[in-house]
């Protein structure tokens, strides 16, 4: 009769090795649900394209993932993978709905068109949301990209983009902002005289 073979042992070693398994950002991408909110959305839909836009990379070099992916990177280095997941680590938190904000400055002049970019999207997130999400994709893109030296060339396409895509959302934001000025400054002129007329009104 043939001699029987306890299983067990084998399924116990199978589960103990998935446990194991690191899964990058870029492995969880495809199975998150994307954000409901339109500026939230069109980032997403930004970053995870500038995830796949390497093609097949394989596993990030000096980092890793769990499958929430709760360790972001902040920092790569000259390896596509790391590059891939960076971007797929940030559509994971927009996922996940955890704000996501744009890039470090490296200079001063780059610091001062980072402010420019976060007084835009202020307003741009509600008013211009897809317009917003391509500014904030342009800027992380220029730099995040400028860290792996294969990417510079793609790198400095991306910053040319963001010299036409921010001034368009400022262009986009700017009658709304002084729409919104003027509003406030009417309701505080206005609110004074309110006071006295109601005032006048208790007094007849």
């Amino acid at each position: 009769m043939a001699k029987r073979i306890d299983a067990r042992p084998l399924l116990v070693l199978v589960l103990a090795l998935a446990g194991c398994v690191n899964f990058s950002a870029l492995d969880n991408l495809d199975a998150v649900t994307p954000p409901t909110d339109p500026f939230e959305a069109a980032l997403f839909k930004n970053f995870a394209f500038l995830a796949h836009s390497f093609g097949q990379v394989g596993q990030a070099q000096y980092a890793s993932f769990d499958q929430e992916a709760s360790r972001s990177i902040s920092r790569t280095d000259d390896n596509l993978a790391d590059l891939a997941n960076a971007y797929a680590d940030k559509a994971l938190k927009l996922s996940r709905e955890e704000v996501v904000d744009p890039e470090p400055s490296l200079d001063i002049k780059t610091h001062e068109q980072r402010d420019r970019l976060a007084r835009a999207l202020n307003t741009g997130r509600e008013a211009f949301p897809r317009d917003a999400a391509r500014a904030q994709a342009d800027w992380d893109c220029w730099h995040l990209n400028a860290t792996v030296e294969s990417q510079r060339p793609a790198s400095e396409a991306c910053r040319r983009s963001f010299e036409v895509t921010l001034p368009r959302l400022e262009a986009e934001v700017a009658p709304v902002v002084a729409a919104k000025a003027k509003a406030d400054a009417d309701r505080k002129k206005a609110g004074p005289a309110q006071n006295d007329s109601a005032d006048d009104s208790e007094k007849l």
